[in-house]
Parts: structure tokens; sequence; C-alpha cells
């Protein structure tokens, strides 16, 4: 028998011990849980920087919100380290010693992803803030804040990089104490501009409540009235220290103030709803091209919106602004949205977005729910989207290119064509080409942009219109290149062709082109661009020129090189003369023995172009000169005097020949002309008879009567006429017969006329054509309006839509009339009120009436008296006995479509060359219609004369007043005027300053010879009058009685306000060149 087992003893408890230690270790995994799944969530592989500059503790309370959710989604910083709401920005630490309590945002470093820009607001020794200065005189309030160049740049060449990146930011960027002219940068990087307005919910108005203390004292101030309010509302305030309030219940409906995401907004981020909004923001407008991906929309009551709208607000305004290119996004969150009222806790916890979500309420009352419904969903989209950008980078195609022997090829002449080498093959390429400047409002044309992400916006809307040609003046800046390769990678069934000039200077040493330090000069500057284009060039910074390190290698795109510009005559001739019997024999490009030593100059130039390309990089591209009529062969009959006597004709006294230079042996890719050809001018285009006989589709067509006889002397090379174009605008500085005026065109005819030379240069063999030019440029001139914009070195910062030059862009850059009158103003009778505006390109008039306008029975008078209350013309017609409050200088007559105008007092008549006004006031009555003088008299060999030709500077365009053609237009009860700075001798408005000049002259003086006078604003009155009878129907401050002007004061300004807009011809083009199926 085997042994008796014992019995296992069982101690007490022991199994419910180890229970109860599995539950508790349940238990604390439980609870630990949503730390351990937030700690074992993957890092986010996106590196953000935070900027703040507003940090008056070390609670650092303005980007609070940003760190919990930084944490929380575990991005880090540049080192890796995660992020700390404390310690891990840039800007200022008031803990740290005073020399180290900034860290600037310059360098950021190579490997960020994102920049958020929290706050700029900045410190105050008051505490108050930039307007609200109480300091001892010569203290100033502020410690540090506000955007500064420095800053604008780093972000810039951030943006510049080539790795995708995203800039964030937000509620007062552009505001207080940053200066216009850095907010005006930073409006075309955010694509969104500030009305100067920001505001905030208050939940208890009153005194003892939660408004801002120094809003009580401004309020006063503007109002004359004690601060009474009570209950809750919105609070809005300016740069003006104007205030609005909005009270719920009056002013506002219940629902206050939501943020709703818009379509835009739902597509882009994947986001939708609405919430209420409780905290700080600023009301922006979006730019051309930005999209509005949330905004906020005011509940207001009738009372309310009014109260707006006299301010010139609306009731919805963007809260999200976005703008892209191929890869770079910015976002514009017009709110103090990284802020976060209350402590945030738990970014260590996952699950903690979703509870809040929950639990959180959308109430009016609550300080969290747009932190938890809206921004932080948000954020993690912008991430999500900036992370995906980073993973997947748009891919890019490999230009293709071709060899000839040893020398590397991608486009050539043929025939009377040029070709580009696509497809395997050698294919014709007929240019539908547009030329580029870059002088944006307010800058010169040496002003670089500097800005990779407006460069590409503007290849892409070229691109889309159909263009094929691009074709710049001189060596821009490095990022123009970094944008337009990037374009053509990312566009390869469809590249732009680049046309690049390089730019000889103007007004060599005794006009002689072959000086030897012009020479040099010029040499130097044909290397610098051709090592630029091959993205193999470093070049110093220098004035005036385009500098820095070119990279981008945009050789296999490159149609051409354009050698010169349009020389001067006279210039011409001195070279001729100082450099008799100078001939040029080079390897790729010589002259013939009857060849002028200018076109031997042209000849050593374009050689040295070919030749030092191919030593330098074994390439090859055709090379052109640059001529225009003035200087063509042909002998025109009628570029003549008044007596018919060929003496001194600058259009028609010297000649460059394109057939007076010859390839070489070494030359490939062949030679070619580019001619600047416009319909309207040299004379000879207007008078020669021999044009008249040329006739297209639509009658006759002058122009290509000139293009007919010029090809018949150019044989042996391809033209391309490279500038050709119409401007808008309402100036004419030169009449064309045809009706292809030196400006006043309209959009549609601007994209008819060109369209028309387009056909009529495939017709006589040209090449292609490039029209001048894509956008209008606020830098230009000419000689009808040069001597009259005073002082000159301020045009840059207004539109003068009389000057054609300034409007020649298939894309305007325009004013903007301001919503809110600068002048409100009832009136009498039957005209109910007046308001009266300024801006860069007009004075606006708005007048009111208590019926329509019946111009057959009625007519209107304004009288606009510029500077001088006891000076000037007192009545408007002599057969009325009603006067106005102030001496007139000029008065507005519109009685129908055709005779609307505008008249001068004779001493106010700048197209007879006065420039003033009376020494007192007058009563006579009389005014004057203005004839600009545009055309001189001629006269053929025969005698037969060709009269002057003057412009109608009197007469009123009606029509809709989008773009910059028509003066006014009625609608409904009103009456709408716009009258251009230049026609009521107003020579700045950007300063205030008008003519005031009483010397005599005869013709129009040279620039800034004439003397001006600071106006003391602009009165504005009016009548209606009854045509049959002169009885007076309505008033506006004109009576027999004595009363005071209405006068609008000038709003000077040192950075212009603009906007940007396709022209009507853009499309008409798009359509047009979308319809050839060749490159």
């Amino acid at each position: 028998m085997g042994k008796k087992r014992k019995k296992r003893r069982t101690i007490p408890g022991k199994s419910h011990i180890r229970l109860s230690l599995l539950l508790s270790i349940g238990f604390v995994l439980v609870l630990l849980s949503p730390w351990l799944i937030w700690l074992s969530r993957p890092t986010l592989p996106l590196s953000v920087l935070v900027y703040n500059k507003t940090v008056p503790d070390s609670t650092a309370k303005a980007h609070v919100g940003l760190g919990w959710l930084l944490h929380h989604f575990k991005l880090h910083d540049i080192s890796g380290e995660p992020f700390s709401t404390t310690t891990t920005y840039r800007g200022y630490y008031p803990g740290e010693p005073q020399g180290k309590r900034i860290v600037p945002l310059d360098p950021i470093p190579q490997d960020m992803d994102l920049v958020y820009i929290a706050d700029t607001y900045g410190i105050y020794r008051n505490g108050e803030g930039f307007s609200r200065n109480n300091m001892e005189e010569g203290i100033r309030n502020l410690i540090y804040g506000g955007m500064d160049q420095t800053d604008v740049d780093t972000l810039r060449d951030f943006l510049n990089r080539d790795s995708p990146n995203t800039v964030v930011a937000e509620y007062n960027t552009f505001a207080t104490p940053t200066p216009d002219y850095i907010q005006s940068q930073l409006y075309e990087m955010f694509r969104t501009t500030w009305t100067g307005w920001s505001g905030q919910f208050v939940a208890d108005l009153s005194t003892s409540g939660d408004t801002p203390s120094w809003i009580y004292g401004i309020y006063e101030q503007q109002s004359g009235e004690s601060w009474n309010y009570t209950g809750s509302g919105i609070v809005c305030y300016n740069t003006d220290d104007e205030i609005l309030v909005l009270t719920v219940g009056e002013d506002l409906g219940p629902d206050v103030n939501q943020f709703v995401f818009t379509p835009a907004g739902e597509r882009t981020l994947r986001l939708s709803g609405s919430t209420y909004y409780t905290h700080l923001f600023d009301i922006v407008e979006p730019l051309a091209g930005a999209e509005v991906l949330g905004e906020y929309r005011l509940d207001t009551t009738p009372q309310g919106a009014q109260k707006l709208k006299d301010f010139g607000l609306e009731t919805t305004f963007p809260a999200i602004v976005r703008g892209t290119t191929a890869s770079h996004s910015t976002y514009y969150l017009a709110g103090n949205w990284a802020y976060s009222p209350t402590p945030l806790k738990f970014s260590f916890l996952a699950g903690v977005p979703n509870l809040m979500r929950r639990t959180v309420q959308n109430s009016l009352e609550s300080e969290n729910n747009f932190y938890w419904h809206i921004y932080l969903p948000l954020m993690q989209s912008i991430f999500d989207e900036a992370h995906m950008r980073k993973s997947f980078p748009p891919s890019k195609a490999t230009a293709v290119t071709t060899s000839i022997g040893q020398t590397t090829m991608v486009s050539r002449t043929h025939g009377n064509l040029l070709q580009v080498w696509q497809d395997d093959s050698w294919n014709d390429l007929f240019i539908h080409g547009i030329n580029l400047g870059i002088a944006m409002p307010g800058k010169w044309f040496t002003d670089f942009p500097k800005d990779k992400a407006l460069y590409y916006r503007w290849l892409t809307q070229i691109g889309e219109m159909g263009v094929n040609t691009l074709r710049i003046y001189t060596l821009l800046d490095p990022e123009f290149y970094h944008a337009f390769l990037l374009y053509n990678q990312l566009h390869p069934q469809q590249p732009m062709w680049l046309m690049q000039e390089i730019w000889p200077e103007e007004e060599p040493h005794g006009n002689d082109y072959l000086d030897t330090d012009y020479q040099e000069e010029y040499q130097k500057e044909i290397v610098h661009v051709i090592d630029a284009v091959h993205g193999n060039a470093t070049i110093p910074e220098r004035r005036g020129r385009a500098w820095g390190t070119y990279t981008s290698d945009v050789s296999p795109y490159i149609l051409g090189y354009l050698v010169g510009r349009e020389l001067e005559p006279h210039e011409v001739e001195d070279t001729d003369l100082l450099n008799e019997g100078y001939l040029f024999n080079g390897a790729y490009i010589r002259t013939t023995p009857v060849a002028s030593p200018t076109e031997a100059w042209l000849a050593e130039s374009t050689d040295y172009v070919l030749s030092y390309e191919e030593s330098a990089y074994g390439w090859q591209h055709p090379v052109a000169i640059v001529n225009w009529p003035t200087l063509d062969p042909i002998e025109h009959p009628s570029e003549r005097n008044e007596q018919g006597e060929k003496v001194n004709e600058s259009n028609d006294r010297t000649t460059v020949d394109i057939n007076n230079l010859l390839p070489g042996p070494q030359l490939k890719a062949g030679l070619f002309g580019a001619y600047h050809i416009y319909p309207n001018y040299p004379d000879f285009m207007n008078n020669d008879p021999l044009y008249d006989a040329y006739e297209d589709e639509f009658g006759r067509f002058r122009y290509g009567g000139y293009l007919k006889e010029f090809m018949e002397h150019h044989t042996a090379y391809p033209a391309v006429v490279a500038e050709f174009g119409l401007a808008t605008g309402m100036g004419n500085a030169h009449f064309s017969p045809d009706g292809y005026h030196h400006g006043s065109m309209s959009e549609l005819q601007q994209g008819e006329g060109i369209i028309r030379m387009f056909e009529a240069m495939r017709t006589e063999g040209y090449a292609g054509g490039i029209i001048f030019e894509w956008m209008d440029e606020w830098t230009k001139k000419t000689w009808t309006t040069e001597p009259y914009m005073i002082p000159y070195d301020r045009h840059i910062l207004w539109h003068n839509t009389v000057d054609p030059e300034q409007n020649y862009g298939i894309l305007a850059y325009e004013a903007i009339k301001p919503k809110r009158a600068a002048v409100a103003s009832p009136g009498s009778g039957a005209i109910t009120h007046v308001e009266l505006r300024l801006d860069a390109s007009f004075l606006h008039v708005d007048i009111g009436f208590t019926g329509a306008l019946d111009f057959s029975k009625e007519r209107v008078l304004i009288g606009l008296d510029t500077f001088g209350r006891e000076l000037g013309e007192l009545l408007y017609d002599k057969n009325l006995t009603i006067s106005a409050p102030s001496g007139m200088e000029y008065l507005v007559v519109i009685d129908g479509k055709e005779t609307s105008r505008l008249l001068a007092i004779p001493p106010a008549n700048g197209s007879q060359y006065k420039f003033s006004t009376y020494e007192g006031l007058e009563m006579r009555g009389v005014f004057e219609s203005m004839h600009k003088l545009t055309n001189k008299a001629r006269a053929l060999e025969d005698g037969t004369p060709i009269p002057a030709q003057y412009e109608d500077a009197s007469k009123l365009h009606q029509g809709e007043l989008t773009g910059s053609t028509n003066h006014w237009k009625v609608e409904g009860n009103t009456l709408s005027l716009r009258i251009p700075w230049t026609r009521i001798n107003v020579s700045d408005p950007s300063s205030g300053t008008v003519l005031d000049d009483k010397r005599t002259f005869f013709t129009d003086p040279l620039r800034d010879v004439l003397h001006t006078t600071t106006s003391d604003g602009i009165a504005v009155s009016a009548v209606l009058v009854q045509n049959k009878t002169d009885r007076v129907l309505g008033t506006f401050l004109s009576t027999a009685q004595e009363v005071e002007p209405v006068v609008l004061t000038w709003q000077t300004w040192n950075q212009p306000t603009f906007r940007e807009r396709l022209k009507a011809s853009y499309t008409l083009l798009q359509n047009y060149f979308n319809s050839f199926k060749e490159n």
C-alpha cells in the first residue's frame, strides 16, 4: 500500500489577496491608460516654431492654448524635445536678465516645418498699450513688440525655401504697433488686409463689468456722452480711436457672433459646424486668390446692421484666410485663438479633446467652447495637411534637351519662327507671350519682390491664360527663378518659355555704346545673367540691380536672350559719329561692311552672350537685338514738321538694321529681332498714307500695314513683336485713326485689339508677339502726366488713371473705394444726401435724389473747390442766381451719356498750361472745356496738312465703375461720380498737394518744376437744375445765404491700399490662346 497523501492546506484569504492585487493593478492601469495610450502614440514628425512678443509674465497666456495642443499632439520643436508653453518659443522672456529677454525669430532652422505667429502686440511700460500712452515726455511706452522688417524677411525666406512649409498667424499680427510699410508686406504674404477694426464680446458692458477701461475715455471723447451701456454686447474699435457698440437685444440677436466653416473650409479642412465666438477678433478682407475657410457671422438686427454699415462694416467677415502655392501654405486666423482664458491641464492624457467636446457646451457663457470645438480640431487639420505635404511633395518633371555636336540646346530659330525641343523633335512655336514688370503699387522698378509665392501665383495666372512665353527686361531676384523653375517642373505638358533680356544701362558716357567702361559693365552684366539662369551665380548686393545667390537652373526653359533696349536716336548718332568705321567679326555674330558702329556694338554684345554661354556651360540659345520703329530702316513720308520738312525728326532720322548682322561659323541657335511695335506711336503709324490700304476682316488696319511693310525689309531672320499692347484708363496720350489710342481703352477693347494685332502678326509672317504687360505698374509715367505728378518720388503711392503707361496691365492693381463715407451730409429739395470719399485713384462723390434723374429735363452741377476757400469761382452758371459756398476751380456737369463733362475755370485749365486759381472770389460763371494736345500738327512732303489732335479731357464717360475707364453711373436714385486726381490739378493725393503755379507756360514743363501747395481739403457742393427754366430743384450747401462749405479733408498715406483684379481682357485672351493646339 502506498503512503497516504497529506491534504494541502489552504491559506485563508490568499485567493482574495491575488484577486485584490489583480483588481488593483487593473484599476491602476485603467487610471493610467489615458496616459499610457498618449505615451505610446508616435510623435508627429513635424517641427513647429512659436513666435510670441506678448509675454508679460511667465504664464505665457497669449499662446497657452497653442502650447497645450502642441504638447498633447506630441509635436516637437527643432531640437526634438516636447513642446513647453513657457520655454519652447521665441519672442519675449520676462524672467530672463535684461540682455537675454528677447529671442528673435531669425534664423529659422532649415528643418522647420511650421511657424506660428501667436501674438505681436508687445510689452508696454504702462500696461495699456501703444495708443494709450500716458508716459512722461521722452519715455517710450513700447518696450518690445510689433512685426519689423527682419521678421518679414525671415518669414519670406522661410516661405521661399524649396521644402514644403506653413506659416500660421493670428489676431494682432498686422495691428499696433506694426508700422504700415510692414503691414503691406504681411498683407501680401497672408493674402488678406486688415481694415483697422478689432472687436471683442463683453459679457457685462457696465462700467463695473468687463469692458477694457481705456474704451470709456475714448468713447466719451468721440461721442461727447458718458458710457451708460449695460447688458452684454460686442465692442468694436479702430485705429482712429472710433468706438462702435452693439448690444444684445437692440443690435444683436441671441446668436451674437457665430464662427462658421465655409464650404471651402469644409472641403479643405474636412471640418464643419459652428459655435459662439466670444473672444478678441480683428476684421479683415481677403485678397484675390485667397480662400476664406471660416467666417464670423454677426446676428444683427436691422438697427445693428445699419450701425455697421455706417462705419463701412459688414455683418459677415473672414475668420480664416488661406493662401497657397505649390508647396507652401499660409493661414491667417482673425482671432485671439492661441490664448486661453482658463488654465488647461492634462495635455498628457489621451481622449481629453473628445471628452471636452462632449462636455463643454456650445453656449455664450462657456469660455472654452470655441477652443475645444473649433480651434483644436482646426489646428489638428492644419498639422495633418502640413505633414501630408511634407511626406508627399509634388512630383517634379525633368526638362528635356538635345545636342547639336557638343552643344546643348532646347530652342533655335528656323525659317521665320522659333522652335523648341519637345517630344524628341523640334517643334514650331508661335509666341503668345506677355511681358512681366515687377513694380507693385508703392514700389519702384528696382524694388524686387523677393517673394517666391507671389511670383508663382503670377506664373499660375499667366499659364492659365494660355501664355507660352514670358519676357523679363532684366535679371530678377533669385526667388523669381526658383518660382519659374518650380512652375515648369509642375507643368511639363505646357511649359512656359522665358525671354531673358540683358538690360544695358541708360545714358552711356558721351552717348557712346562703345565706351570702354560702358562695354565692360555690360559684358559683366551678361556674365551675371547667364550664370544666374544656369543656377550658378552669387552676385554681391548692388544698387538698382538684382543680386543674391542663384541656384535654380532655368536654362532648359530659355527661349532666347534679348540684347539691348529701345536705343535713343541721339545715342545712336553719337556712337556712330565717334566710332566711324568700327566693325565686328565674331565667331558667332559678325557685321556686314556697311554696318554702323551701333550695329557693330550689338553684334559684339550678342556674340559675347553666345560665346560666354557655350564656353562656360556648353549651351546655346537664340539671341536677339531689341529695337523699335523709331530706328527702323524705312523712310517715312509723314514724319515731317508742320511745313512738310524733314528737320530733326527724332523718329525717322537714323536706323539700326538687323540685316547688317550676319551669322558666324559657330552659331547654331540662331539670331532674331525683338521689336516694340505699338499701334499709335510714332506718328508715322497714324499718318503714313501707305498703311491706309491695309485691311483685315474688320476693315482698315494701319497697324497691319506697318507690320507688312516692316517685314518686307526684315528678310534674314525671324521677327518677334516683343512689346505691344493697349492701355485702359481715362487718359489718351496719342490718337490712333483706327481707334487704338495710347490709353482710354475699355478692357474689352484692350482684349479685342490685342487679338487683332496677334492675327496681323500671323498673317505677315512674324514669329509671335509679347503683350505689354502683365500687370498695371503705378511707377510708370508718360509725357502727358509726368510733369504734373509732384513730388515725383511720391507718385508710386497713388494710381494715375489718366496715365496710359500705368494701365497697360491685364492684371489690374487698383485703389479701393472706401465702404464708409469720409463725409456724409444731407441735402435739401430733390437732393437727399451727399457722400464724399477718396482713394489712391479718385475723388468719389455719391449723391442721392428723391426720384429718378431725367436728363432730358434736368442736369446736375457739382462744384469742386480744390484749395483756398476764399479763392475761385462762386457761380455755377451765369443764368443761375444760386452760388457755391466757396470758390470753385472745377465744375462737373452731368446732363446725359454723351454730353457730361468736367470744366475748369480759366486759371485752373491744365490743358492750357494754367495751374492755379483766381486771386480772390469771382462771380463770372465762366468754365472752360479742357483739350490736351496729343498729336502735333504735321504735313506730308507735298504739303498735305496733317492736323493736330487733342484729347477731350473734359468728357466724362458713363458706365459701370469697375476698372478705370468710366467716370459716372446712375443706379436707382443715386448718382455715383469719380474724378481722377490729375484732371483737377491734384499733384499728390497721398500728401494732399495741388498745383499752384501762376507762371506762364507754353508747353508741358519738366519734372518737378511746377509749384504746389498743400490743399486745405476739397469742398464739394451740388445743385439739381431744371433745364428749361434753370429753376433749382435741389441743393447741397448751395444757397443765396452764407453757409460753411462741406470739406473732404485729406487722409494722407505713405503706403497705398489696393487690390488686384483680372481685367475683362484676360478671359478674351484666355479663350483666344487656348483655341490653338500648338505649344
